[in-house]
């Protein structure tokens, strides 16, 4: 730390640069305590609240796992009340095992966002300084890394896991710079450990995986350099070290992370059992938020493309909430750091950054990301490529931070000589000039597809071809008069903004160089301008709708979306047996919307990660090509989901239907032929495969779910129809169905409950029996001749052991840290 003080000391001299190192921190820590407010006063000081989208919807398909866990005072693990049943591990279940951040969340709830910056900011600024960086230049790189545009925005759509996982991010690069660099090996494993098992708990995968490659790469670098000084040996002890802090992390969320691992085959992470080769999203979904090639301007320009989805919007995308922003400061420094730079981690930062960049792309540079969607392990589990920028926007932050030190490294010299920085300035300076200037005839301004778009609408209102003249003139005049001004406008205002902070900037670099301006001062100019950068384009993105009094929770949010139909819903699916029927909420994308399962169980909901194969039910029988709902009705296939009420905003015709309900709210009708919660059928037809049970189940076949079940696998087939035949449903909830039987023959029995194999058992009269999966997404099961009890319950292994581990783990870390503190101290002593 003394040559830092000494280079400091040895330019123009000011009230900061002069202060002790001790101080610095200080006055850096009091920055990172008073930012994060400035860009969330409402949610901290205002009584106010983030309530996105997804916050609703989440809050919405947990509500019957919420219930049963105040209810029972355990956890379900399966939520009844979406997509007619599934497991709860997407939606919501509780760790059992506690840990540091159940205590920050605990003690912050009241700040949030606010508290969860100051981790953020926190961790940023101890890794750059740890990395031998100024303390106000470590300063500059964690308001780069922490206030990025995403930020904001996925905070404001309710992305809360993702956001954590991001603010632990630093913290895990923490640890493996300690482990690797420190001589206090005990100390900085378990912190490291204890980082990534925190890393792990944000519970948000694919942010954990996407810095996994950086992770990786860096390790690979520091192999290379321990190749290179003849090292090897020491290093593969590190190495150990680092993998068995991996391991103990991950064991630390071995109850999470086994239930996602159990869970994944099944979920449409895994993919469908349709489709040809299987095992993870088809690449067409999973490539669907790719980021445009030239849509990469917004990493400097941030409104170049219309900023957030609306009629602005023209970027390729089919909507976006905002973009991916790099910011001026840091894109400026990040050239001066890859062009003159000669910190050997500008590489592996700007080579990761790139990568990443590059997959962003998705299928605008497909060739290259299909090979790692096909052959990258856990790559194709994930969808929106433009997410990777997030890794891109955290490299390029750090390689700025490196041009900002090439700058002090300069400075120290006698001789002040500019050129060097004619190239990256001049870059910096000329693209906001030609922007600035020339965005009108560089760029189209119209999104891929729009004017076609807008030509078969105009065409279709006049009963006319889209190629007629007269529409392609409307078209035309709609574009160039609405349009495409708007959006001119936008990038021509987001070009002269960055024009003018290059030229900030510039200037302050050159003054500083020209010692006109101090260290001190200099840097925290710097301080100040990427601040009014950062918050002031992430300002745009904080959507006022999305917030509510601090008064208003999600319940109660939700609660206030209630209707009179949902009431007399709420009032009607008791089947008065002990268990509910569920409802079709037609309109509205039934599949993309779980508000209405708050108030009752529906066959719909809202998941990015539901069974794989209800979404094959979905896709081959609910919905078509387009999403719009199947016509007609595919009775069979609502009879055998225990369907008794279909909602719509309008009157239907359809046969088998009772209208119950009418209002200005929409209309209810009874499903005269809904099939109950437990039935028995005539007769059953095996299939070895899942394409044969959905060609089976198809309109051509008449299958009729009363009469006959399909079955995958090798049930008995010594049944025999029985008039007499009884079930009765005793005990219904999440964790456990019971049922009693009665009939003169051996027989089929259909539970309308989703099968899920990975922790449901059956037991017939004590004795363990087989689940079968029938109809392709029910559970079926053969029931001897006579009286007898059925009881399934739901304990996955995942949990129980999963647990056992997860303490263990944990345990184990704790105890090395305070050995490790202890050894520390005692050599201190």
């Amino acid at each position: 730390m003394a040559s830092k003080k000494s280079a400091v000391s040895s330019y123009k001299d000011d009230f900061i640069s002069s202060l002790p190192e001790g101080k610095q921190h200080l006055v850096a820590l009091l920055i990172i305590l008073v930012l994060p407010f400035i860009l969330f006063d409402d949610a901290s000081l205002g009584g106010k609240r983030f309530m996105g989208h997804d916050t609703e919807q989440w809050r919405a398909s947990a509500e019957s796992i919420i219930d049963y866990r105040e209810t029972h005072d355990r956890e379900p693990l399966w939520a009844t009340n979406v997509f007619s049943g599934m497991p709860a591990y997407g939606i919501s279940v509780h760790n059992s095992v506690p840990h540091i951040d159940r205590l920050i969340r605990t003690a912050t709830r009241s700040i949030y966002p606010v508290a969860h910056f100051w981790i953020l900011l926190g961790g940023g600024y101890l890794l750059l300084f740890l990395m031998g960086m100024r303390p106000l230049t470590s300063l500059i790189g964690a308001v780069c890394i922490s206030f990025t545009t995403y930020i904001p925005i996925i905070i404001g759509a309710g992305h809360n896991t993702k956001f954590i996982a991001y603010v632990f991010i630093p913290w895990m690069f923490i640890g493996y710079w300690l482990l690797t660099r420190s001589d206090k090996k005990l100390l900085s494993f378990a912190l490291f450990a204890i980082a990534l098992t925190l890393e792990f708990r944000a519970g948000h995968p694919q942010v954990t995986y996407y810095f996994f490659y950086l992770l990786g790469f860096w390790w690979v670098y520091d192999t290379w350099q321990a190749y290179k000084k003849q090292q090897l040996k020491s290093w593969l002890g590190t190495t150990g070290l680092v993998i068995l802090a991996g391991l103990l992390g991950f064991a630390g969320n071995a109850q999470q992370y086994w239930r996602f691992l159990e869970y994944s085959p099944y979920s449409t992470r895994g993919g469908s059992a349709l489709a040809e080769g299987g095992g993870g999203l088809g690449l067409n979904y999973a490539f669907q938020w790719s980021q445009g090639i030239s849509e990469l301007l917004t990493l400097v320009i941030p409104g170049i493309f219309g900023g957030a989805s609306s009629q602005a919007y023209w970027g390729p995308k089919p909507v976006t909430s905002g973009p991916h922003y790099l910011g001026a400061v840091a894109f400026i420094f990040a050239l001066i750091g890859l062009l003159r730079s000669k910190h050997k981690l500008k590489y592996l930062f700007f080579g990761v950054g790139t990568l990443t960049l590059l997959f962003s792309l998705g299928r605008h540079f497909e060739t290259f990301n299909r090979v790692f969607f096909n052959y990258m392990p856990y790559f194709n589990k994930f969808r929106t490529p433009e997410m990777w920028l997030i890794v891109t926007v955290f490299c390029y932050s750090v390689v700025g931070v490196f041009g900002l030190e090439y700058l002090f490294e300069q400075a120290k010299q006698k001789s002040q000589n500019l050129k060097s920085l004619f190239l990256p300035l001049g870059i910096a300076l000329v693209l906001g000039v030609v922007f600035a200037l020339g965005s009108n005839a560089l760029l189209s301004f119209e999104k891929p597809g729009e004017r076609q778009q807008f030509a078969r609408q105009v065409a279709q209102r006049n009963n006319v071809q889209p190629s007629d003249p007269q529409v392609q003139q409307a078209v035309n005049n709609f574009m160039n008069s609405q349009l495409k001004p708007q959006r001119k406008e936008i990038a021509q205002n987001d070009s002269i903004r960055y024009f003018v902070i290059a030229l900030v900037v510039s200037g302050l670099i050159v003054g500083f160089m020209r010692r006109k301006i101090s260290a001190g001062y200099f840097l925290l100019a710097l301080v100040i301008v990427a601040s009014y950068d950062y918050l002031s384009v992430g300002n745009r993105y904080i959507n006022e709708d999305s917030m509510v009094s601090e008064l208003v929770d999600p319940e109660r949010a939700i609660q206030q979306q209630q209707r009179p139909l949902d009431k007399f819903l709420q009032q009607n699916v008791d089947s008065g047996n002990g268990w509910p029927y569920r409802v079709f909420r037609l309109g509205d994308n039934p599949f993309n919307n779980s508000i209405q399962s708050y108030f009752y169980p529906t066959i719909g909901g809202y998941s990015g990660a539901k069974l794989s194969y209800y979404q094959d039910l979905i896709d081959q029988f609910l919905l078509d090509e387009s999403g719009s709902m199947r016509l007609p009705l595919p009775m069979p296939i609502l009879n055998m989901l225990n369907v008794k009420y279909i909602t719509f905003p309008q009157q239907l015709p359809f046969d088998n239907l009772t209208q119950v309900y009418s209002g200005n709210d929409g209309f209810v009708y009874e499903n005269n032929t809904a099939l109950p919660k437990a039935f028995f059928v005539d007769s059953i037809q095996t299939v070895s495969t899942a394409r044969q049970a959905v060609d089976a189940m198809q309109p051509v076949q008449q299958f009729n779910p009363a009469e006959t079940a399909i079955v995958e696998g090798n049930p008995s087939t010594d049944i025999q129809p029985d008039t007499a035949a009884a079930v009765r449903v005793t005990h219904y909830d999440a964790r456990s169905i019971e049922l009693t039987t009665k009939r003169s023959t051996p027989g089929y029995l259909v539970l309308s409950e989703i099968y899920y194999p990975e922790g449901w058992e059956l037991t017939i009269d004590g004795k363990p029996a087989e689940i079968y999966k029938t109809n392709y997404v029910l559970r079926g099961m053969n029931v001897p001749a006579g009286e007898h009890t059925l009881r399934m319950e739901f304990n996955p292994t995942s949990y129980i052991w999963g647990g056992r581990i997860a303490w263990a783990s944990n345990l184990l870390q704790w105890s090395i840290l305070l050995a490790g503190l202890g050894l520390w101290y005692r050599r201190r002593e």
